[in-house]
């Protein structure tokens, strides 16, 4: 008699189980398809990251080559000017310049040669006596001939990277000047600024030489590992082409890698810089996490068919339940239905003053006329519109905030304007109240700024009509006034969006004292303080 009524109940509901079945079927064709997808995605991801990596590095290395280079260039620079200033005079200004390159901590010599038929004249600058004595190759230098030298020099236990620019000032007389850079002092420099977590940099000259390398003993000499797969010739290349790769195996981790080979223009000379990461088996990795995937997805599975076995036999007992609480939900539902309605309308409104775009076109025409005009005040120009965009795209849970912020904000709204007005627009801001927490009370969002936007928008602002907006904060409210003469041609519109914005926001709150009005020539409004 059991066995009947399982199979009735079985019977009656076999469609679900059939439908369990298919859907397990369904799990395990739809996961032995994605597995690939995911490992060619990984693939995919993994090499935009290398590339982004990549590409920083390239970015870092110039800035700090060009650095090297500065003082070079500054030599350049004076040698081009030098045509009307006598010989002695321009070996005084590079003898200065030479020197104000030790103030570079890599730098350990410089240097300015004067040749002349009479002989060498030597002005030399070193960080110490023992670099004196160890870094004596200057025939290379006398021997250069006219344009850049960048060449590297073993001397003792420094690799020296010896840069310098030889000008023919007369027929008679050549000017040699330039410096030497410890490349492994500036390796330690370059590894503490920028460290790498998955990868580390190297970097090599057009000859192959090797200028950054994590295991120091390598710079200053060619590194053949790196040039196996292709040659620096295929390396160097015209710009465009796309960035060479291969697999190799690093001797400083002792790892498998994958080496990023790209080239950069430093001044006149191309650098190659080389990136390494550490080689990762996705597809491995990506099998066992598919592996674990399906596993606990069919656990999971196994746990919803339970519990919707579970959930058929509560049914009845809870359709009775709801059938007597339906009309509560209803009334519930309703009422909160009212309320996010409501919300809505505070939440668009305060959207739609985000986004204002007529102050975002205003500030830009004035940041535009900024840089071209006052450079260093267009800095703290944008440092001051990100403060207004960032307090504006701030998230909230409500639509109140302190006054203190809204001051805060206030003052860098007001600042972006008055470059705009200049002396046309002025604002006095005073604390009358004895209450020492009267700034840790609430107001709604952006109400100082609406009622200064809206003074702003629909007032006449000229030099002989200059607007006049005065706060003055209560123990229990704060009053917005501006004198009141408004442009002929005013949007009223866009002002009663403003003042109904606040208005509905103090409803919301379902404070009444909130007030606007016109009296003797001057707009006033009264902003209640919410505890």
């Amino acid at each position: 008699m059991k066995l009947i009524n399982f199979l009735r109940r079985f019977r009656k509901h076999q469609k679900y189980f059939y439908l369990s079945v298919l859907i397990i079927i369904a799990f395990f064709i739809g996961s032995s398809l994605i597995t690939p997808k995911i490992t060619s995605v990984a693939d995919d991801l993994m090499e935009d990251v290398r590339l982004a990596d990549l590409y920083s590095k390239k970015n870092n290395i110039a800035s700090e080559f060009l650095q090297l280079n500065s003082f070079l260039s500054y030599s350049k620079n004076i040698i081009n000017d030098s045509y009307d200033i006598s010989t002695e005079e321009l070996i005084n200004k590079l003898d200065f310049v030479s020197d104000l390159a030790l103030s570079n901590t890599v730098n350990v010599s410089s240097y300015v040669y004067v040749i002349t038929p009479d002989g060498v004249r030597e002005l030399e600058h070193f960080r110490s006596d023992s670099i004196k004595k160890s870094i004596s190759e200057k025939e290379i230098l006398l021997e250069a001939n006219k344009g850049y030298l960048d060449t590297v020099i073993i001397a003792d236990d420094k690799v020296i990277n010896r840069k310098a620019y030889v000008f023919q000032k007369s027929k008679d007389t050549s000017i040699i000047v330039g410096y030497d850079v410890d490349l492994r002092a500036f390796w330690k420099y370059y590894s503490e600024k920028y460290q790498g977590r998955t990868s580390y940099t190297t970097v090599f000259n057009s000859d192959g030489i090797c200028l950054l390398h994590p295991d120091v003993e390598n710079i200053g000499y060619t590194v053949k590992p790196y040039f196996t797969s292709f040659s620096i010739a295929d390396i160097i290349k015209e710009p465009g082409n796309n960035v060479l790769k291969s697999n190799g195996n690093s001797q400083y981790l002792g790892l498998d890698i994958v080496r990023y080979f790209d080239e950069i223009m430093i001044e006149d000379h191309r650098l190659i810089v080389v990136a390494n990461f550490m080689k990762f088996d996705l597809q491995e990795k990506t099998a066992e996490i598919q592996q674990y995937f399906s596993w606990i997805s069919l656990l999971a599975f196994i746990t919803f068919i339970l519990l919707l076995l579970i959930a058929r036999f509560q049914l009845k007992k809870e359709y009775n339940q709801n059938l007597r609480v339906h009309k509560e939900k209803e009334q519930l539902a309703l009422t909160n239905e009212n309320y996010k309605r409501e919300n809505a309308v505070l939440q668009l409104n305060q959207l739609k003053k985000k986004m204002n775009p007529h102050f975002l076109f205003n500030t830009l025409n004035s940041l535009h006329f900024l840089i071209e005009t006052k450079p260093n005040l267009s800095q703290k120009f944008v440092l001051q519109l990100a403060d207004v965009y960032r307090y504006l795209l701030e998230n909230r849970d409500d639509n109140l905030t302190s006054l203190k912020k809204e001051l805060d904000f206030l003052e860098h709204y007001i600042f972006l304007h008055k470059i705009r007005f200049k002396n046309s627009l002025k604002i006095n801001i005073s604390n009358q109240s004895d209450d020492d927490l009267i700034l840790y009370k609430k107001i709604p969002v952006l109400s100082l700024e609406t009622l200064v936007e809206n003074a702003i928008k629909h007032n006449e602002i000229t030099k002989n009509n200059p607007l006049h907006i005065e706060l003055k904060i209560k123990n229990t409210h704060v009053i917005v006034s501006n004198n009141y003469s408004p442009k002929k041609k005013n949007n009223t519109e866009g002002h009663k969006i403003g003042l109904t914005y606040l208005k509905n926001i103090y409803n919301y709150y379902e404070v009444d004292s909130f007030k606007t009005k016109v009296l003797e020539d001057k707009f006033i409004c009264i902003l209640p303080l919410l505890p």
